[in-house]
């Protein structure tokens, strides 16, 4: 059985809340592990239709790195999960794109657990964009 949380996100404001706070603790959470501090990350893409697309999503322009949490409102009793890597932009005058790692899911705490981990890896900024593909794809098999 899987647990699903904020069930009625699309539907009840105070849930979609929520799970934006969520998204926004656990990634706060792995900044300041990994780097003591946020380290030039920041709110990234606007949300405007509150559609769960992107729910949440960081960006570090420094790094030209970004993180982007598509939530979706859960059909199954069964972890549906989904990450890909992805190029983004341009974000400015002098860097071309962001390379950012996408991760879909419905949110439950065995969804958030398989994010952490790949948010985690991509935060501590030793691994290349190319192996990021590679890890996604062996961490989902």
């Amino acid at each position: 059985m899987v647990n699903h949380l904020y069930k009625n996100f699309l539907s009840n404001s105070q849930e979609y809340k929520a799970s934006e706070n969520f998204w926004r603790d656990l990634c706060d959470k792995i900044l300041v592990k990994h780097q003591g501090e946020k380290h030039g990350w920041k709110v990234w893409l606007n949300v405007i239709f509150l559609d769960g697309s992107p729910i949440y999503s960081l960006i570090s322009p420094d790094s030209r790195k970004g993180i982007a949490i598509n939530q979706d409102e859960p059909t199954e009793d069964k972890i549906i999960f989904a990450a890909w890597m992805d190029k983004f932009g341009p974000i400015d005058a002098t860097k071309d794109f962001v390379e950012e790692i996408v991760i879909s899911c419905e949110l439950s705490q065995e969804s958030a657990k398989l994010a952490e981990e790949l948010i985690q890896i991509w935060v501590e900024g030793n691994t290349l964009y190319e192996n990021m593909e590679q890890l996604i794809q062996e961490k989902l098999i």
